[in-house]
C-alpha cells in the first residue's frame, strides 16, 4: 500500500500495525543511542507522531520501543537526507542498521504518518530554526571523553532569563594531577561541535590551572582546529577532594568562566527549601522550592512552569526531565 507515493517496505516478515509509540534513537537525536532514553515523538492521532527540537547533524533511526528488538523506520537507502524523507520509501525491518542523516544542526519538524494499518508510512522533516541553546560538560564533570556519547541527563541549558549563561554544579575527581573540565556546544563528533576552551595553557600542554573565586577568558574554536579537544580547564588535585563542590558559570555573552567553592550550609539546612521531584501515579510533582519552577524536556524544550514553589504537570510522555528553580537542578525519568 502506498502513502504521498512512499511505500513502506518490510525487510523481515513483520504484522503490520500501527504503533503506540514512536521514538528517535542516533546521534542525530537528543537521545543519541541510549534506547533506554530514546526520544518520544508525540502521538496526535490517526497515524500521526509529531517532533519539534534539536537535532544534531548525525544520523537516527525510528523505532517503535525502548528496546532494539523493537521495528525499526529506516530508509531504503542509507544515509538518505532526513528533509528529503517525504521523497524515500521506508523499510520496516528488526535489526536493520539503515539510517537517516541530519545535514544541519537545528530545531526540526518532524512528522511520521501511518495508514492502511501501518502498511504505509511517510516522514516528513523541515529545518525551522537554530538549535535550542545548550552546552555539555566533558571531562572530570561527567567521567565523559567522548564528544559524541555523553548521555542528556548532562545536557545543560541556560539559568532563567539568559540564553547564554549555564551553570554546572558537582564534585571533581583527579586525572592526571588536576581535574580536567571543558564544555562543548552539543552532542556531535569532536569535529563537528564548538568547544568552548581555556584561551591559555600552564600545565602540561593542555590545561589552565584555576582557583575557585576566580574568572578566567573562554575561547571558541571549531572541531580539531589548534586541537581544541585536549585544551582544559583544570584544579590541582588537592582541590578536588569528595567533600569539595564547586560552581562553574559559562557565559558565552561575555565568553567567561567562573569558577566557585559551593558551602554545604545555610538555606540547604532549611526545612522546605530541598527542592523534590518524582513521578506519582503517571504526573510529574514538584515541591521544595523557594521561587518559580521550570520543566524541560532532554531536547531543550521548556514543557511546564510555575511561579509559585509547587507544581504538578500530567500528560508528559516517557523520557528525561530537567526541573530548575532558583539555584537548584534536578533530572528525572519517567
Amino acid at each position: 500500500m502506498a502513502l504521498g507515493g512512499v511505500m513502506l517496505l518490510n525487510a523481515v516478515s513483520i504484522s503490520a500495525a500501527i504503533p503506540e509509540h514512536l521514538y528517535m534513537v542516533g546521534e542525530a537525536s537528543p537521545s543519541l543511542w541510549h534506547i533506554d532514553l530514546a526520544q518520544e515523538m508525540t502521538n496526535e492521532g490517526d497515524g500521526v507522531f509529531s517532533y519539534r527540537g534539536n537535532l544534531y547533524n548525525q544520523n537516527l533511526q525510528f523505532i517503535y520501543a525502548r528496546n532494539w528488538g523493537g521495528v525499526r523506520y529506516v530508509p531504503e537507502h542509507s544515509g538518505t537526507w532526513l528533509i528529503n524523507a517525504h521523497e524515500a520509501n521506508v523499510i520496516s525491518a528488526v535489526g536493520n542498521e539503515n539510517r537517516w542523516w541530519v545535514t544541519e544542526p537545528g530545531t526540526y519538524d518532524v512528522k511520521v504518518y501511518f495508514s492502511d494499518n501501518g502498511e504505509s508510512v511517510m516522514i516528513t522533516a523541515q529545518w525551522v530554526d537554530e538549535l535550542s541553546p545548550l552546552v555539555v560538560p566533558l571531562g572530570a564533570a561527567t567521567n565523559q571523553w567522548d564528544t559524541a556519547s555523553v548521555p542528556p541527563t548532562f545536557n545543560i541549558y541556560p539559568e532563567e532569563g539568559t540564553e547564554d549563561v549555564f551553570v554546572w554544579e558537582g564534585t571533581l575527581s583527579p586525572n592526571d594531577g588536576c581535574c580536567h573540565f571543558k564544555f562543548i556546544s552539543y552532542p556531535s563528533n569532536y569535529w563537528e561541535t564548538w568547544f568552548y576552551v581555556p584561551s591559555e595553557l600552564d600545565f602540561n600542554g593542555n590545561v589552565k590551572l584555576v582557583k575557585a573565586g576566580e574568572t578566567y577568558p573562554v575561547r571558541r574554536t571549531w572541531g580539531n582546529s589548534e586541537n581544541a579537544q585536549d585544551h582544559f580547564w583544570g584544579f590541582p588535585a588537592e582541590a578536588c577532594t569528595p567533600d569539595k563542590k564547586y560552581k562553574v558559570t559559562l557565559n558565552l555573552g561575555e565568553n567567561t568562566i567562573k569558577f566557585e567553592n559551593i558551602v554545604e550550609s545555610g538555606v540547604n539546612e532549611i526545612a522546605g527549601t530541598e527542592l523534590k521531584a518524582s513521578f506519582i501515579g503517571g504526573d510529574l510533582v514538584v515541591e521544595g522550592a523557594s521561587a518559580g519552577i521550570e520543566v524541560y524536556d532532554i531536547s531543550g524544550r521548556k514543557v511546564a512552569q510555575s511561579n509559585g514553589g509547587s507544581l504538578t504537570v500530567a500528560g508528559l510522555s516517557n523520557g528525561v526531565y530537567v526541573v530548575k528553580t532558583a539555584g537548584k537542578v534536578v533530572k528525572i525519568a519517567k
